[in-house]
């Protein structure tokens, strides 16, 4: 017996070794650029070892450099149910998501990656730009501080810091995007944001120089055109301002702000006609701009067309009550969560649909009234009908297909929740609530593939997550393969 014991540990050992080379080779296809050749390598050591981390990392993010996003998030899954200590995996998988536009699962595994390497600075500049985008500007600027700090001579991570801080603290953001100006002189991004701060401070003088030099290093940088033509406006250099918004839109034409902006100066310099046709051409591209519809209403005015100016005119009120009622929404939805926090039902519901008819085409109203309904054992159907009315209104809201899934489901639907759990996912692939509703629906439904699949995802996130653990186990021992 122990003899048997020794040689089966040898074939273990010889078949390790063996995908050990597969591994290697393949690292090296990849870097010398050939993926294709490095793929089949890293999948010929995963048949030799199924368990092997590194190659499933490996494969992912060959098959991520290949722009097949879906197959190396689920390496990159594999290489963290493997090892859940796999922070790479884990940043990679990280990147995956924003490439779906799941934004919110991107920013929930940086902030793990961050806790667990809090020395990796790219990864608190990724998670720092992701708080930016996510309205959150004092988050953004500490994780921001912490890239430039472990990494003091990066360009690109000084850069955002700048950028961030002119939400925060304008004075400082100046500072360092000089800084950033000092060190990366040839770069017209830098020379543009430092603009911005400067515009932004007040300092029109330095911010007119700022964007000059950054239309001299990239004479297509359509933002520099357009910021130069603001400020130069500020500055009542009008035939300046012109040029510089024109040269925007001969390189944007659907660029409704610059085309406004323009129409603004042709008023001032009198040519009406010309202020007509370019504000025409600003609200083309964005209907709703107030500004746009109030300018042409004074161009009409001056050319004599009463009649267009007072249905402009009209179209501003309409416009700017929409704004105010909007405003008006957000605060009552605001109030809801309150009250629903505080278990006032009835008031919350009441306060929510207050805010659907001040403004009708808020999402998040109709998506919290649905839950709200739900969760307070209303009516299944009128929950769904608000959270179908959310779609209407925002049909990439992967959260509202979970949420219409988890109504179905408690009403007894489970095939129907089935469905909408897997768009949801689809939509919103590293949202680990939505797929560990889909793996269970699967497991229910005996799909052992796609449960075990969602299982595994969500134990790449949350690795201690026992329910994850044991349905996956349940789900590939069905399966008899994965």
């Amino acid at each position: 017996m122990p003899q048997i014991v020794i040689f089966l540990v040898a074939v273990t050992f010889a078949a390790a070794q063996e995908a050990s080379r597969h591994d290697q080779s393949g690292v090296q296809l990849a870097q010398a650029g050939n993926l294709a050749a490095a793929i089949e390598q890293f999948r010929a050591a995963l048949r030799l070892d199924p368990n092997y981390a590194e190659a499933w990392y490996h494969l992912a993010l060959a098959y991520n450099q290949s722009q097949k996003t879906d197959e190396a998030m689920a390496g990159f899954e594999e290489a963290l149910r493997l090892r859940s200590d796999y922070v790479e995996a884990r940043y990679m998988l990280a990147d995956c998501c924003r490439k779906r536009g799941d934004f919110v699962g991107e920013l929930s595994l940086l902030e793990e990656v961050v806790k667990e390497a809090p020395r990796f600075a790219e990864a608190h500049y990724n998670y720092g730009l992701a708080l930016k985008n996510r309205q959150m500007p004092q988050a953004a600027v500490e994780e921001l501080r912490s890239s430039v700090r472990l990494s003091p001579g990066n360009h690109k991570y000084l850069l955002a810091l700048g950028i961030a801080l002119a939400d925060v603290n304008k004075k400082e953001a100046v500072k360092i995007l000089r800084d950033a100006v000092e060190r990366d002189g040839a770069n017209a991004d830098t020379h543009y944001n430092l603009g911005l701060a400067l515009a932004t401070d007040g300092d029109d003088m330095a911010a007119v120089q700022a964007f000059h030099r950054a239309v001299e290093l990239n004479a297509k940088h359509t933002s520099a055109w357009r910021a130069l033509g603001v400020t130069l406006l500020h500055q009542n250099k009008l035939e300046e301002s012109s040029t510089a918004f024109r040269r925007a839109l001969e390189m944007a034409p659907k660029d409704a702000e610059a085309a406004n902006n323009l129409g603004t100066v042709q008023l001032r310099l009198k040519d009406i006609q010309g202020a007509i046709e370019t504000l025409d051409r600003a609200i083309e591209s964005n209907p709703n701009l107030i500004k746009a519809h109030a300018n042409l209403a004074q161009a009409y005015q001056r050319a004599g067309r009463t009649a267009d100016a007072q249905r402009e005119s009209e179209r501003v009120a309409a416009l700017t009550a929409e704004q105010r009622n909007r405003g008006q929404a957000m605060v009552l939805v605001d109030s809801a969560e309150q009250q629903r926090k505080a278990r006032q039902t009835v008031q919350a519901i009441s306060t929510l649909h207050r805010a659907i008819e001040a403004s009708p085409g808020f999402a998040d109203a109709h998506f919290q009234l649905g839950r709200l309904i739900r969760d307070s054992g209303g009516n299944p159907d009128d929950a769904i009908a608000s959270f179908r009315r959310v779609l209407r209104l925002d049909p990439e809201r992967a959260e509202a297909h979970y949420e219409i899934g988890v109504t179905l489901e408690r009403a007894g639907r489970k095939t129907d929740a089935l469905e909408e759990y897997r768009i949801a996912v689809d939509m919103a692939p590293c949202h680990v609530e939505a797929k560990q509703a889909l793996a269970r629906a699967a497991l229910d439904a005996r799909e052992w593939s796609t449960a075990a699949t969602q299982f595994r995802g969500v134990l790449a996130v949350q690795p201690k997550n026992a329910d994850a653990k044991n349905g996956f186990q349940r789900a590939i021992t069905s399966e008899g393969k994965f």
